[in-house]
């Protein structure tokens, strides 16, 4: 028996139609491309104004930056968006600084490989004072320590000097190890941040960022030793 026509075509159809949907999808893929090459060429723009020796990481214009995409493309799932542009922010702060680079512990290895998404220049160090005393001395630009080992060795944190800058990362997933950077200077406020205090016995408690901090600090015995953007997603929260 011969077959219907129609029943003979419809796999013909089928394939017919996903050949143009996969077109559709490399034209969007080399949009995607142009409009990211022109992007770099925008931010090597950006690092020629630059004053010389200003800071490449900007963990406050990342952090409003993420805000920003994520409320204006609700439907897309906010972990896309920020890996995604993980690696987009990395490739710019290489560019603008090739030898950009990022100390840290065994324990933090893979904290550090994550922020710096493969295109910074990230170095083992046998203990955290060691990491720590590579910042203090020029040799790197950040610091990635563990909650456990920043919590451990709270007494390296130096105000003005060896302070908490950004948290690791952006997307806080339950079960997942939390991460902090140390740089040498705070950032500017982001909008939304908490504020690292060192109490007298070597605590560390991070509060919410307020109108009203002066007087906060006036009522504690804690000195700030930190600054950084509030994640943007929890698991357990969903969007902030």
């Amino acid at each position: 028996m011969t077959a219907s026509p129609s029943k003979s075509s419809s796999p013909e159809k089928a394939t017919s139609a996903l050949s143009a949907l996969r077109d559709q999808i490399d034209d969007i893929d080399n949009a995607l491309l142009t409009l990211l090459a022109k992007r770099q060429g925008l931010s090597r723009q950006i690092a020629t104004k630059k004053a010389l020796g200003s800071n490449v990481f900007r963990p406050d214009r990342e952090m409003s930056l993420l805000r920003n995409l994520i409320a204006a493309h609700p439907a897309i799932d906010p972990r896309l968006i920020m890996g995604l542009w993980r690696h987009i922010i990395s490739a710019s702060i290489s560019e603008q600084k090739p030898d950009y680079t990022i100390t840290h512990s065994q324990a933090a290895r893979g904290l550090a490989e994550s922020h710096g998404a493969g295109y910074m220049q990230c170095q083992s160090c046998d203990d955290v004072p060691s990491a720590i005393a590579s910042l203090q001395n020029g040799t790197a630009d950040c610091v990635v320590l563990t909650d456990d080992e920043l919590h451990s060795h709270s007494q390296h944190l130096i105000p003005d000097e060896i302070v908490v800058a950004a948290s690791i990362g952006f997307l806080v997933q339950e079960g997942h190890q939390r991460g902090y950077i140390l740089c040498r200077e705070l950032p500017l406020p982001s909008g939304d941040d908490k504020i690292v205090l060192r109490h007298d016995d070597g605590s560390l408690s991070f509060v919410d960022m307020a109108d009203d901090m002066t007087k906060q600090l006036e009522q504690t015995d804690g000195v700030i030793v930190g600054q950084y953007a509030t994640p943007v997603v929890t698991q357990e929260n969903g969007m902030s």
